[in-house]
């Protein structure tokens, strides 16, 4: 109960400055197991997929698969009302690696970006591993990793994706800037004075 409630305070406090503005994306996942084979990842890929109306990668999009490995179907889905992004595993095959990857966003504002994002719910693979989270003003990537294997669990991980435009900093002015702005106000004053004499 608790958590639930700290997860919807978190939400309705980044939905102050989240736009959740998302048009497409390129949706990309990759699993493999280097130790067993180097011929590549089981890769599924979307490119300039439409946000919205369900999974934006599912099965339908696999794009290579040189090892003939069994399982790694992650279908990725993201939610503009809520700013979610939703991994489901659609099985428990064993891999030693899992990326996945939005790219190329595309805004619905203008100088609008990503400005965090963080893991609300782990539970897509098994032994406890943590993901390794990054992202840029338009990217985002999901990073899991284990030697030996880890297992998906057929569950999900849920992140929170907060988007917004970036205030920029005012700028001070230098100080020798102030200090010709202060002789000018001087004798703009020094000026009036001895005009009404």
């Amino acid at each position: 109960m608790l958590k639930k409630a700290i997860v919807s305070m978190l939400l309705l406090s980044v939905s102050c400055f989240s736009h959740a503005g998302l048009i497409s994306a390129d949706f990309r996942t990759e699993s493999h197991l280097p130790t067993y084979s180097q011929s590549g990842a089981k890769t599924y890929q979307n490119l300039a997929a439409e946000i919205g109306g369900g999974a934006e990668l599912k099965n339908k999009h696999l794009l290579a698969n040189p090892a003939n490995w069994g399982g790694g179907v992650v279908w990725m889905d993201f939610d503009p009302l809520s700013s979610i992004l939703t991994l489901t595993s659609k099985d428990n095959w064993d891999f030693e690696t899992f990326d996945a990857w939005m790219s190329n966003i595309l805004f619905s504002e203008p100088g609008e970006s990503i400005l965090g994002f963080s893991l609300l719910s782990n539970n897509l693979v098994t032994n406890g591993i943590q993901p390794v989270l990054s992202y840029t003003a338009n990217s985002l990537h999901i990073a899991y990793s284990s030697v030996p294997v880890f297992n998906f669990t057929g569950g999900q991980a849920t992140f929170l994706v907060q988007t917004g435009i970036a205030q920029v900093p005012s700028t001070v002015p230098e100080p020798a800037s102030l200090a010709i702005f202060g002789l000018a106000l001087l004798g703009l004053g020094i000026g009036r004075r001895v005009s009404r004499r």
